[in-house]
């Protein structure tokens, strides 16, 4: 069923003269359409309910004095618009053009009371006609803003007392305007008080993940540059090359493409992330391991690229503190895995360490390795003793 109620009736213009205080339309929450779709519903209820209940008592409490014809007509056509008006509802959701003919129909039909009711059920207020007005009072009510809910009411107030012969008849229609008007009130306050309560906390959800991931993307900016710049400079301060080198010329050029790629990610993050081949990649971080020789074992794996660069990024700086650190110039990279999963290993036979004495100032394993598979959903595992060599193990998903 489609939202009950007209959303446009939320709309507030401010006077003419002071644009600066116009207020920009509400737009219904999710609140105000649970309650505009369960008002849709009510309505139903209480009209086509309605409409059969009052017909059955109708024709029970007529009497010689009331014309037949005056009861079968007008009830007749009470239960056509009531059988039109759920359908419309159903349709097209209950819209203020439909409340208001609603509201039309029962007024024209309290002015004719007296051809249908008795007069001396008029006098003791106990005609049929008293709760199927209330019905279109509720209906309004709840269906639309005050400012249209209220005349509306008053409307049916005055056509009751005008065919009851006497306008003070339909008083008890009047407090139950206003009593049914308060709580629609409060019950709309609270909805509406509710949906702005999810939105601002939804957006304070919101700007929390953008800080993490803009904290994220700045921890992955350090570990390029520690990976590609500073890993440079480093080989460099140390004597590394104490000449002109092909091999320090080709690792530059290498980091200027890093961080090339590291400065078109943002443009090239709005596509979707498609599935690609690990084991080309980690062949050309093997090619690109300097003077290491790298013997590969590759199963074939597909993974969804950003996860299969990150776990290429951290092959490469595993094999770059081999490179630096292990004493050998040997290597071994095994890739196992399948569609969804893989596990990358980096094994050296070289000098070895003791990772739980790792200086808090070897950042590379820390953020370029273990940091960076944590923040891919994967895990870093580093297996070493002094002398015996190391394997670094990288899984995903962890």
């Amino acid at each position: 069923m489609e939202p009950a109620a007209d959303s446009i009736e939320g709309q507030i213009h401010s006077p003419a003269g002071r644009p600066g205080r116009a207020r920009r339309p509400r737009a219904a929450g999710p609140s105000d359409q649970a309650l505009h779709w369960l008002a849709g519903w009510y309505a139903i209820g209480l009209r086509l309910g309605g409409a059969v209940l009052f017909t059955a008592v109708a024709a029970l409490a007529a009497t010689k004095q009331v014309s037949g014809w005056w009861v079968a007509a007008p009830l007749t056509g009470l239960c056509l618009w009531s059988a039109f008006f759920t359908w419309r509802i159903r349709r097209t959701g209950l819209t203020p053009a439909l409340v208001l003919a609603d509201t039309a129909v029962i007024a024209a039909l309290a002015l004719a009371q007296r051809h249908m009711v008795p007069a001396v059920l008029i006098v003791d207020s106990t005609t049929w006609m008293l709760p199927l007005a209330c019905t279109s009072v509720y209906i309004m009510q709840i269906a639309l803003r005050p400012r249209l809910a209220l005349p509306g009411a008053a409307i049916v107030v005055i056509a009751y007392g005008f065919g009851a012969g006497d306008l003070t008849a339909g008083w008890l229609l009047g407090v139950e305007t206003i009593v049914v008007a308060g709580l629609v009130a409060v019950v709309r306050g609270g909805a509406r008080h509710a949906d702005e309560s999810v939105a601002a906390s939804l957006e304070r959800e919101r700007r929390i993940r953008a800080e993490e991931a803009r904290l994220a993307d700045e921890r992955e900016q350090h570990r390029q540059l520690h990976d590609t710049i500073l890993s440079t400079l480093t080989m460099v301060a140390a004597g590394t090359f104490a000449e002109p080198s092909q091999a320090l010329t080709a690792q530059a050029a290498r980091d200027l493409r890093v961080l090339q790629r590291l400065a078109d990610a943002p443009a090239a993050a709005v596509a979707p992330a498609p599935l690609t081949d690990l084991g080309p990649m980690l062949e050309q971080v093997a090619a690109d391991a300097g003077e290491l020789t790298v013997r590969l074992k590759l199963a074939p794996v597909c993974l969804p690229f950003p996860i299969a660069d990150q776990l290429t990024a951290c092959a490469g700086e595993a094999l770059r503190n081999v490179e630096r650190h292990a004493g050998t110039r040997e290597a071994e990279m095994i890739l196992n895995g399948d569609a969804g999963w893989a596990v990358v290993e980096i094994i050296d036979h070289g000098r070895g360490f003791d990772p739980d004495a790792m200086a808090p100032s070897r950042r590379g394993v820390r953020e370029s390795i273990t940091g960076r598979m944590l923040a891919a959903g994967g895990r870093a595992a580093i297996a070493s003793s002094p002398g015996a060599g190391t394997t670094i193990t990288l899984s995903w998903p962890s």
